[in-house]
């Protein structure tokens, strides 16, 4: 069996799957364990300390240390000097080597991808057998003399590190490896309550905007999940529906206090549990089946920013949301649209008159786009300044040059305290201004509140289909577009050959291989799209897609627990990274940087990155904007790219004043 070492880094899972079978425990965990069970012993790349005492005690151990764990292994062995930090992280580093150990049939020199800052000089060369260095003859690779213990400086993981997984197998080739297997931790998902299912096919061109502001009318709750770009090709389906029926529920929660309330055809109870288990043990199964793709029954919500307090293991939040940290309807009856086809499919469960209550706000034609205005001056407020959210840039450039993290995602929030428009209005302007596939509109009139979510999103936190294929497309790279259609061509070309994008794309692409290296099957993460350009109505994007095939039994509420927030959000590593902006950020981030979409009853699931967003909570709007920091970040270019990002939503608000 193969010891992995988590020191709290983001290659760790994607590491274990090119390995085998390993058994993986935090760094602190090390010291207790007998290590004459294990065949081989990795130590991944991380923020956390290891205490490697026991490690000394084995020599003919084959143990491999990677990034700041190949400088922990040196500490341990007596070597500290090292060379100025160079935080060169998702770049790649020109290995100069013999060919020999770990590096047996690699070639000289090669690249390899670095995730770590510092790099070891002046090795003992009675301790240290030097097998790899740069070009300022700084080591990259050694092993201690008379054992098997060897340190490397770059990732094998990473994406880019092509030659990694042929060390990988130099490695293994130290020793025999036992092909004991781990069983998996995964939770079977439950039986499904079995309910009748009515539907019925309306063809002809469906105004959207009409239909949901007629069905949405003196109801508590509603949903709008709106492919508000499917005319530019991007997204087919729209799915509307409200919390209307005796079968359809609503629920809220509180990641602090862990507690649910429950909104069951107007009688309200309040529990003690956490919403993925809740959203895992309540799914229906219609007694026979739907011959339809994507959403056909399930729940219908968000998951704000700081529930992450559920899914980041080792993390409480110091600031806490004042929006509920969860929200999310079960309809009995809903409204699909294919935008290609124009067919529309009523779904009805339990109660066949509730078609006919949907069937009655359906309005057809092409609708119409909201009227210009000219715009008024909007009077809100950054929680930063200017001068401030550049300060705090500068501050995650130190934790990056000192080694602590490759890039972090610094974010603000926008904030108009009296908000008294017409929110539908507001959206639709909204989504004809920044037409995106992943945009939506909630509204939660329960429990008390009065909060919507207005959302334009450009980016897929996590599709799961139902063969079981996970699918995230994270996005790191932005720019707006030109009315001139050259220079708009150039300008995408530009953002996709910029370094530092790059760098921030590659670092979020390896980040999101490691979280569904956590949910899928071993040797199935792929890459098929490599920061391609993808261009929407105010910006081009660079998009990377990530996927996976899904463990067996997983329940879809654990897939997106084991993900959760999106990475492309936070930063890498990811718990520190969010430790990190908690004293960056000038407050929560409430439901901005969220999920916002649907999670099936047949194990299915799709749903956004909360960005693009307006949040109306009792008339305070919010928009949250930001972008990832990374070494090449130009504070100044930061901010304002920031405002970049909520330019159109400003807009939109500006026009209603």
């Amino acid at each position: 069996m193969i010891l992995v070492v988590d020191t709290g880094g983001f290659t760790t899972n994607i590491l274990a799957h090119q390995l085998g079978a390993v058994h993986i425990v935090p760094a602190a965990e090390l010291v207790a364990l007998n290590l004459t069970d294990y065949t081989h012993v990795v130590i991944s790349h991380g923020t956390e300390t290891p205490d490697l005492s026991a490690i000394l005690e084995h020599p003919a151990l084959p143990v491999l240390a990677i990034g700041s764990g190949y400088q922990h292994l040196a500490a341990a062995y007596g070597h500290d000097t090292v060379a100025p930090p160079q935080p060169v992280y998702g770049d790649a580093v020109t290995h100069r080597h013999h060919a020999a150990g770990i590096l047996t049939n690699v070639e000289s020199p090669v690249e390899l991808i670095s995730y770590h800052a510092w790099r070891v000089t002046g090795m003992a060369p009675t301790i240290f057998d030097v097998q790899a260095v740069d070009d300022a003859d700084a080591a990259l690779v050694y092993r201690v003399k008379e054992t098997n213990h060897w340190g490397m400086h770059c990732d094998p993981a990473a994406l880019q590190s092509t030659t990694g997984p042929q060390i990988l197998e130099n490695f293994l080739a130290l020793a025999p490896v036992t092909s004991t297997l781990v069983p998996s931790q995964a939770a079977s998902a439950p039986a499904a309550r079995r309910l009748p299912v009515f539907t019925r096919t309306v063809l002809g061109q469906l105004d959207t905007a009409a239909t949901f502001r007629t069905l949405q009318h003196g109801t508590p709750a509603a949903f709008w999940l709106d492919s508000a770009a499917a005319h530019l090709g991007q997204g087919e389906t729209t799915i509307m529906g409200t919390n209307v029926g005796e079968l359809a529920q609503t629920i809220r929660w509180d990641v602090a206090t862990n507690l649910l309330d429950i909104d069951h055809a107007g009688e309200h109870t309040t529990t003690t549990q956490s919403v993925f288990d809740y959203l895992q043990h309540h799914a229906w199964q219609p007694e026979q089946p739907l011959d339809l793709e994507g959403f056909t029954g399930g729940w219908v919500g968000y998951l704000g920013y700081e529930a992450q307090q559920s899914s980041l293991a080792g993390h409480t939040n110091t600031q806490q949301a004042t929006t509920p940290d969860a929200y999310w309807i079960r309809p009995q009856a809903f409204i699909r649209y294919d935008h290609p086809t124009q067919v529309t499919t009523l779904v009805a469960y339990a109660d066949v008159d509730l078609l006919e209550t949907l069937h009655a706000t359906l309005v057809f034609g092409s609708g119409e786009q909201p009227s210009p205005q000219r715009p008024g001056k909007v009077a809100g407020h950054w929680r930063l300044t200017a001068e401030e959210y550049q300060h705090r840039a500068t501050s995650i450039q130190s934790m990056l040059h000192r080694g602590e993290a490759a890039g972090i995602c610094l974010t603000d929030t926008y904030c108009l305290d009296d908000y008294d428009g017409d929110t539908l209005d507001l959206y639709n302007r909204l989504r004809t201004k920044n037409s995106a596939p992943y945009a939506g509109y909630l509204r939660f009139n329960t429990f008390g509140d009065e909060l919507e979510v207005l959302c334009a999103s450009p980016e897929k936190f996590l599709k799961v289909d139902g063969n079981g294929l996970v699918e995230s497309k994270p996005i790191k790279g932005t720019v707006a577009r030109s009315n001139d259609s050259d220079l708009d061509a150039q300008l995408a070309q530009q953002m996709a050959n910029d370094p530092k994008i790059q760098s921030e794309n590659l670092m979020i692409t390896d980040l999101l291989r490691d979280d569904l290296a956590k949910i899928t099957e071993p040797g199935s993460v792929r890459v098929p799209n490599l920061m391609a350009v993808e261009s929407f109505a105010t910006v081009h994007q660079l998009v990377t897609t990530v996927t996976g095939h899904l463990q067996p039994n997983t329940p879809v509420a654990e897939v997106v627990k084991a993900v959760f927030p999106g990475g492309s959000m936070t930063g890498a590593p990811k718990l520190f990274s969010v430790q990190a902006l908690e004293t960056l950020e000038a407050g929560p981030r409430g439901i901005y940087s969220g999920a916002m979409g649907w999670l099936g009853d047949d194990n299915t699931a799709e749903l956004n990155v909360v960005i693009r967003s307006m949040v109306i909570d009792s008339g305070h709007l919010s928009i949250g904007a930001g972008g990832a920091v990374v070494v090449g970040s130009d504070p100044v270019a930061e901010e304002l790219e920031k405002h970049l990002k909520a330019q159109a939503l400003l807009d939109s608000i500006a026009e209603q004043s």
